[in-house]
């Protein structure tokens, strides 16, 4: 391991803390399993039927089976019991949420997508397509957004366009993580977990009284780290270790492997991370409350696992990677006797190591391997009573971060495509809600004022030897979102209600582009603009047990810049995406509460979708725009452009590329005897472009999958209950995704070369409660039987029918268990 790395590896202190188809027949929506996961946790409630579920996704507190909004809600102990330990895992058991793990390029920032709207690029020009929000307080970028889900009172995941009462860029929908405010009860926990790669894991929540009755504190602290599953390799050594010393010709590295360690150099998918989070509340009087909320977490992360499973070169000038093969020809093989293009030596053929050197092992320039991303926050609320049915909050909010990685994304100890990455984000949010009802409580309403201010700052050195690019970005980003908006729920008689609302945003955004020795803007770019976002709704109780809804609702995110120029022209706003949602919904709560049914169908003209292009400029860089984008595949600039005759200026371009979603979800919860619980869900989603014409480069084939189609969860536990009173609860959980493609969308998908392949994986927990309810130790094991799969992966062959050159792959997590002890402290 170099120095560098080692010692910001070591700094970071200890921390202290912490199937489906059947379903299809029935319409589809969003349910939770919350009685009997309580049940599971609490000796003193026995089991039962299926008990309300309360959501607050108006801003007013409403039973789950009565909302006309298809959400998923997860109580603390649904998240404990399936082991859903951040937001990335919430898309295991989300139906149509495509959530993705980071890959090398993109840094610790997660692909968070549901019902095929999906934002994957981290550039600050872009902004989320699903909201994040912690107790209201809305995360504005994708970086960070992988939160762990550490002391929540609840979860709530929100489906389809969520704008008109959640602030900016809910355009997919809504995630709101909910924490437990301070009870002053004296109560609290401790948690410690060991697993395997050197898991360990510890966590401490307590709630104290400060005042009686009036000051309350509750502080949880959390300090988690795991080895890595992949490691890095050292080329020389292990050429030496397979006894082909040869193939290294005189590059410079190990040349024998080290004592236990064989030629790794350092781990790839290790963790280690510690947060602490301290909540005030205040009771002023009977009907006014403070909360004052402070968080800092820190993260200290390997890189992703990564696989190489084609060469880069192809053995001539000419075959798609001509930068890389003339850098091997006229620097590499000259200096050190080896052709790495030439063959498969830089393959390792394991699909969890590679020869990354996340440096230059020509000149001897050395990066930080590691991910360092430290954030903090603060939070203020108050809650005012004005009347007895007039309320009032107010949220204010700060929240900041800094990231810093590297991206090395060639699979050789060159600097071929070489990224280290600066990220530093700040925001602001001011917002009021006022809440009421009026006659008689038929009418409940909420207007709201909203502000939202942020600055980021990207900073990176690139250096691309396959381009011929090498530059310094210093990108300054401003987003400031201004907004008002009102909803309200009408009961035009006692089963059959209307609802709708509106919001009014301005969007004001800039962009000061630098990019010294390729594209300096002598001023920011403005861009932005207005936008008012609607729903409306109609939803009828049939009987106590049956609520059917309809409703239809506009979605949108702001509008950006194009992220990377190769000139000054190319530097232009981009329109924000907008979609519109039509949804049917039907609820049921059968069988004595005993059975839960919570589905839907959903229809969504994606009028405006961004699509990334590569194209050509076949203007010249001083004109004074970057013209028509040519899509050449590989061809010459057409004959009457400044550029004839000549491969043009590369030119990452973006296209509305406009298509239709529909698809289906449906939830299922029940408790057919006692002590036995069972959930399962389904998704459904087919995505098609509006376009007829496969000449087009707006066409998308039907053969596209962009995110599976299909995705599904199960979950069964039974609590067996013994005379002293303890209990033992085994749980067996299941998790399925069809597959995906990755070809070129205006082409048919060819298979198997342009697939991801699904897969389904199985997770495993054994809970045993003591008597007293007061300890409790589990034994967790996730992909219980170590199935092997690719979470992300490159296509096998090129259009042209050759392999691909630099192919890639995500592969999957192998299996891992825990086992963990904890300690219930039950105060007053």
């Amino acid at each position: 391991m170099n120095e560098q790395a080692s010692r910001g590896r070591n700094r970071v202190p200890a921390g202290f803390g912490t199937v489906a188809a059947a379903v299809c027949a029935v319409l589809y929506g969003g349910s939770a399993l919350a009685q009997q996961a309580q049940n599971a946790a609490t000796q003193t409630t026995p089991p039962g039927p299926l008990e309300e579920v309360v959501v607050t996704a108006r801003y007013r507190t409403e039973n789950l089976q009565t909302i006309p909004i298809a959400i998923t809600a997860l109580s603390s102990d649904d998240l404990e019991q399936r082991n859903l330990q951040n937001v990335d895992d919430l898309g295991l058991t989300i139906p149509n949420a495509y959530f993705r793990q980071p890959i090398s390029n993109f840094g610790p920032t997660e692909t968070i997508g549901i019902r095929g709207l999906t934002q994957v690029d981290f550039n600050y020009a872009f902004q989320p397509t699903v909201g994040v929000y912690v107790d209201d307080a809305y995360h504005g970028t994708l970086t960070g957004s992988s939160m762990d889900l550490v002391d929540l009172e609840r979860v709530e995941v929100l489906r389809g366009p969520q704008g008109t009462l959640f602030g900016i860029n809910t355009m997919g929908g809504a995630i709101r993580l909910i924490t437990k405010k301070p009870q002053g009860d004296d109560t609290g926990y401790v948690e410690a977990t060991y697993g395997e790669r050197n898991e360990v894991d510890l966590k401490a929540v307590g709630d104290f009284s400060l005042v009686p009755d009036a000051l309350f504190l509750r502080i949880s602290g959390v300090s988690k780290r795991v080895d890595g599953y992949g490691a890095d390799l050292d080329f020389t050594c292990e050429m030496n270790l397979l006894g082909t010393p040869q193939l290294a010709g005189t590059l410079p590295g190990s040349i024998n492997p080290r004592q236990g360690n064989g030629c790794a150099r350092w781990g790839y998918g290790g963790d280690e991370r510690q947060g602490v989070r301290a909540a005030l509340r205040y009771l002023a009087g009977s009907n006014l409350e403070f909360n004052l909320e402070a968080d800092y977490s820190t993260e200290l992360g390997e890189p992703p696992v990564q696989a190489f499973l084609t060469r880069l070169g192809g053995g001539g000038p000419f075959d798609g990677n001509s930068g890389v093969f003339g850098y091997d020809t006229t620097v590499v093989q000259p200096t050190y006797g080896t052709c790495y293009t030439c063959d498969n030596r830089m393959l390792t053929g394991n699909p969890y190591t590679n020869y990354n050197s996340y440096g230059n092992i020509v000149t001897g320039v050395q990066y930080d391997p590691y991910t360092h991303f430290h954030s903090w926050g603060s939070a203020g609320t108050m809650d005012w009573g004005i009347a007895d049915k007039l309320h009032l909050k107010l949220i204010a909010t700060y929240y900041k971060y800094t990231s810093v990685w590297d991206n090395d994304s060639d699979g050789t100890p060159f600097e071929l495509i070489q990224t280290p990455n600066t990220q530093d984000h700040q925001q602001y949010q001011l917002e009021s809600q006022l809440t009421g009802s009026e006659f008689q409580d038929r009418l409940s309403w909420t207007w709201g004022l909203f502000y939202y201010n942020s600055k980021s700052r990207a900073y990176s050195t690139e250096d691309f030897v396959s381009f011929n690019l090498n530059f310094v970005s210093d990108d300054r980003f401003t987003n400031e979102n201004k907004s008002t908006f009102l909803h309200g729920s009408f009961k035009i008689t006692d089963k059959l209600s209307v609802s709708g609302g509106l919001r009014y945003s301005d969007d004001s955004n800039t962009n000061l582009l630098q990019h010294f020795g390729l594209v300096v803007l002598p001023a920011p770019l403005d861009y932005g603009g207005k936008h008012t976002s609607y729903n409306a709704g109609i939803d009828f109780a049939a009987t106590d047990q049956i609520f059917v809804y309809g409703s239809v609702a506009d979605g949108f995110t702001s509008a950006g810049v194009s992220p990377r120029p190769f000139t000054a022209n190319q530097v232009i706003p981009l329109p924000g995406e907008e979609v519109t949602d039509y949804e049917l919904g039907l609820k049921l709560d059968l069988l004595d509460h005993k059975l839960r049914i919570n589905s839907n169908v959903f229809y969504e003209d994606y009028s405006k979708r961004l699509a990334n292009e590569f194209a050509t400029e076949c203007n010249l860089p001083t004109d004074a725009s970057p013209g028509t984008p040519y899509f050449l595949a590989g061809g010459l600039c057409p004959a009457g452009t400044p550029a004839g005759g000549t491969p043009g200026t590369p030119w990452f371009a973006y296209v509305n590329q406009p298509a239709t979603i529909k698809g289906f979800e449906s939830e299922l919860t029940a408790v057919p005897v006692a002590n036995l619980a069972l959930n399962l869900s389904v998704g459904y989603n087919e995505l098609r472009g509006k376009s007829n014409d496969p000449t087009s480069v707006i066409y998308l084939d039907p053969s596209v999958h962009f995110q599976p189609q299909w995705n599904a969860s199960a979950g069964i536990q039974y609590a067996f209950r013994f005379g002293n009173g303890s209990r033992l609860t085994p749980r067996l959980d299941y998790f399925f995704q069809s597959y995906a493609t990755n070809g070129t969308p205006t082409l048919p998908q060819r298979m198997p070369d342009d697939k991801i392949p699904g897969y389904g994986i199985y997770n495993f927990r054994l809970a045993f409660d003591s008597p007293s309810g007061s300890w409790q130790a589990s034994f967790i094991v996730n992909n219980l039987f170590n199935h092997f799969y690719w979470v992300q992966l490159g296509t096998a062959t090129q259009e042209n029918g050759a392999p691909a050159i630099g192919r890639v792959g995500t592969p999957s997590v192998p299996r891992q268990w825990e086992l963990m002890l904890r300690k219930t402290f039950a105060g007053k």
